[in-house]
């Protein structure tokens, strides 16, 4: 009986490392679908991440714009998830950044940390667009507004943040995400494969945690957006955002919608949000800005 306890162990901790790996080195997702298909002009890009990781991107110019935009998309996805979000913050007024964060899409880097370093990326997109002079937005889905919200806090130049699905802290949604994979039995046998997964990308768990850092942010504002049926990132990650996050913050609850389906759910209503959220923080940010002459365009090399 001894042999068969050792082989079963020695199979759970094989599985685990297996699960560890593919966790932090997931398949790439093609990308199925460009500015140019929905016919928006658009400019291929690249630029380093703050730790120097090539990375790859959208820019979607605007002739006129009132700001720029830079969205972030999430796990095991790519810079095509965001793109519904970008026409409308295009038509909105916004010149747009869209980007693929490390080991996804067409960017470098081999390892992803599900929001760790990608802050880096985010940062390095933020010196990307910071040359049009131009009130930056920082739009982020699931692990990217996780992203977004620690990009924010770490630097003052972004003026307002918007999240959908986001996570509070990464150790807690992990334990969700192999919930909802694997059923709670199996899901709660594979809680120790965090650890494992931080140890291969020589994190901590520690340094993913958004709402330790959304009160930085303030007092520029941020939209959190979650459905309440998010059997992935529950809704409860939401409202401690919004406990822990400073004035001015708003929390839109999608009624029925899942993981980053609200948009998919409710348009009207989800992008009648974003529009509202931001015509409010451009007014404030006028009214409280000394008048000055909007710079050009700047075409990206």
């Amino acid at each position: 009986m001894l042999w068969v306890a050792a082989t079963a162990g020695a199979l759970l901790v094989l599985w685990w490392v297996l699960l560890a790996v593919a966790a932090t080195h997931p398949p790439r997702a093609p990308l199925f679908l460009t500015p140019f298909d929905v016919q928006i002009p658009f400019d291929p890009v690249t630029f380093p991440s703050r730790d120097g990781i090539p990375l790859s991107g959208w820019w979607i110019p605007h002739p006129r714009p009132r700001g720029v935009a830079v969205l972030c998309h999430g796990y095991v996805a790519n810079r095509c998830e965001v793109l519904g979000v970008a026409l409308e913050l295009h038509r909105m007024g916004f010149s747009c950044l869209l980007f693929d964060f490390r080991a996804h899409g067409e960017s470098g880097g081999r390892t992803t940390t599900i929001g760790i370093r990608e802050v880096q990326d985010a940062l390095g997109a933020v010196d990307f667009v910071a040359q049009f002079g131009l009130p930056i937005l920082l739009f982020g889905s699931s692990m990217g507004g996780a992203v977004a919200i620690m990009a924010a806090a770490r630097d003052q130049r972004v003026g307002a943040v918007i999240t959908d699905s986001a996570y509070a802290r990464l150790a807690h949604a992990a334990n969700t995400w192999w919930e909802a994979g694997f059923g709670k039995v199996l899901g709660k046998l594979c809680r120790p494969v965090k650890y494992l997964a931080m140890f291969f990308a020589r994190t901590s768990l520690a340094d993913a945690q958004p709402v330790r850092e959304i009160g930085d942010i303030a007092p520029r504002p941020i939209l959190l957006i979650h459905g309440d049926r998010d059997h992935l990132v529950p809704v409860e990650h939401a409202y401690a955002l919004y406990q822990a996050a400073g004035e001015p913050r708003t929390l839109w609850v999608a009624n029925g919608s899942g993981h980053v389906q609200a948009r998919v759910d409710q348009p009207e209503n989800y992008y009648g949000q974003i529009a509202s959220f931001i015509r409010k923080w451009l007014e404030e940010q006028s009214a409280h800005e000394p008048a000055h002459t909007r710079p050009g365009e700047i075409t990206p090399s």
